[in-house]
């Protein structure tokens, strides 16, 4: 019972990111990478609706967002989600196979852009620039 407890308060002090990704191959790649470390909560949701419906209340520190999605596009939801209130400052990464000129004329003026194809090191540099980790 007390070992249930302290793996309950390790879990509740990771940071959360959010995953939002409808290829299941490149969200299961973004899920092993970053579940290996453990530092990470990792919630993936694999369309846009469902990601809008749900981010604001997660109290993500972190998305990672494809900009090719279903139901709702990724250019759309970065858009929603830097007008609400609850997520306007968390930091997106874009994730993406188009140039900056095509991510600006979609309307997305992302500061974090990993570009396909890319490697695991440049995802985790990019995410332990974004949320370094807590000193307990």
């Amino acid at each position: 019972m007390q070992q249930d407890i302290k793996m309950e308060v390790e879990r509740e002090k990771r940071r959360v990111i959010a995953i939002v990704e409808d290829d299941a191959r490149l969200a299961t790649m973004f899920t092993d990478v970053l579940a290996v470390s453990g530092q990470w909560q990792l919630h993936l949701f694999s369309d846009g609706e469902s990601a809008r419906d749900q981010l604001p209340d997660l109290g993500a520190h972190l998305v990672i967002l494809d900009v090719g999605l279903p139901n709702l596009d990724g250019a759309s939801l970065y858009k929603i989600l830097r007008g609400h209130n609850k997520t306007r400052t968390i930091p997106i990464i874009v994730v993406t196979g188009s140039y900056d000129w095509e991510l600006q004329r979609m309307g997305i003026y992302a500061g974090f852009v990993l570009q396909k194809p890319f490697s695991n090191a440049d995802l985790l540099n990019m995410i332990h620039a974004l949320i370094p980790e807590r000193n307990s």
